[in-house]
């Protein structure tokens, strides 16, 4: 082999070297917390507020790159399962599964299953108790979120269940967790669509509900044992007009509790400029909620929102629209805790219109 031509191939050889260096170290992964790691969202039957129209679902389970804004995959397909089944929400589980709540106001059929995350919708009933998921057409699942003793709170319209970790129904006397609460700061009835609910770090809890003025309103339920006495309602907040209905809750934990954390809420109205995103303190040891502040207010950014979450590891606000009028796109923010206030991150949707995104009921970041 002649000198010159030893000479070239040595050279394209550290070239290639160079160049695998350069690429290695240009995608350390490591650094990005939102490396293999997804938002999980459920398209299924949405609130988005009374007087909007919400989309057509997809009724599937799929879940997107967080560092792209990308479908990754339909993890599951309800059509191939119940062509009635409806996706409600969402909840990781362990590293190979996550839950999810399913709706069906037509047989009734109301379960929590446990999905593989791997996708080819691989699925198991994980809960399928008709005491807790009632065969009653009014008690339409809504949200769930788990409590920070392992088991889970479910919204069902009426009232709230909540499911013990070993799967048992938790009750106040003979009656659901949170069961019809009037009175008080409760108000003169909430009991008629409860459409989100959040369980605080130290066991007490938030509902959102969503009925004709004075009745849309925020409530915390003081008592780590559930709703039994109108003084269980230490705290409430009217919405910030009288045509709008809260849709969509996220919690935002203090760093240690009980502390003072920040509520999330969203409010969608039929009337032009009224929907929002509001902020709130909760004061988790006297159960109070208070501060209302208006974190975001675009029309043509939020409309008729469904579903929002709270990534712990990043600290970023997942929101979804879900009515026609301004649909199939997931919005990405960011939360000022001084102002209490809400940055939209970009001048795009963080995951644009799309099939999965459609009227979306629940959301997640897992892995």
């Amino acid at each position: 082999m002649s000198t010159l031509k030893y000479v070239g191939i040595l050279a394209i050889s550290l070239l290639a070297l160079g160049l695998t260096a350069c690429e290695e170290g240009g995608d350390d992964s490591s650094t990005d917390p939102s490396s293999g790691r997804f938002l999980y969202v459920t398209s299924g039957s949405c609130y988005v507020g009374s007087g909007l129209t919400s989309e057509t679902p997809s009724r599937t389970l799929s879940r997107i790159n967080l560092s792209t804004g990308n479908i990754d995959s339909v993890v599951m397909d309800y059509n191939t399962v119940n062509n009635t089944d409806r996706p409600a929400a969402v909840l990781n589980y362990d590293a190979d599964n996550v839950l999810v709540l399913v709706e069906n106001s037509t047989t009734f059929t109301r379960r929590i299953d446990l999905v593989k995350k791997n996708g080819g919708s691989d699925f198991a009933t994980w809960l399928n108790d008709t005491t807790i998921l009632t065969t009653t057409n009014t008690h339409v699942v809504r949200n769930m979120v788990r409590t920070p003793d392992g088991g889970l709170l479910i919204s069902k319209s009426v009232a709230a269940e909540k499911v013990a970790s070993g799967k048992g129904r938790v009750t106040v006397g003979a009656s659901s967790f949170i069961n019809a609460p009037t009175g008080g700061t409760c108000g003169a009835t909430n009991n008629s669509l409860i459409s989100a609910v959040v369980a605080l770090p130290n066991s007490k809890y938030i509902f959102a509900h969503a009925s004709a003025n004075p009745n849309n309103r925020i409530v915390l339920i003081n008592n780590t044992n559930g709703y039994s006495a109108s003084a269980d309602c230490s705290s409430a907040v009217a919405a910030p007009a009288i045509t709008t209905y809260p849709t969509a809750m996220a919690y935002i934990p203090p760093a240690t509790s009980p502390g003072s954390g920040y509520l999330l809420v969203a409010y969608s109205s039929s009337t032009a400029n009224q929907d929002y995103v509001y902020a709130y303190d909760v004061d988790e040891t006297n159960g109070v909620i208070s501060g209302a502040t208006k974190a975001y207010e675009n029309p043509s950014v939020l409309r008729g929102v469904s579903a929002m979450t709270y990534d712990e590891t990043t600290g970023a606000i997942y929101v979804s629209n879900g009515a026609t009028i301004l649909a199939n796109g997931i919005e990405k923010f960011t939360f000022d805790k001084t102002a209490k206030t809400l940055t939209r991150s970009g001048s795009v949707p963080f995951s644009g219109t799309s099939l999965y995104t459609k009227c979306i009921t629940g959301m997640t970041v897992a892995n």
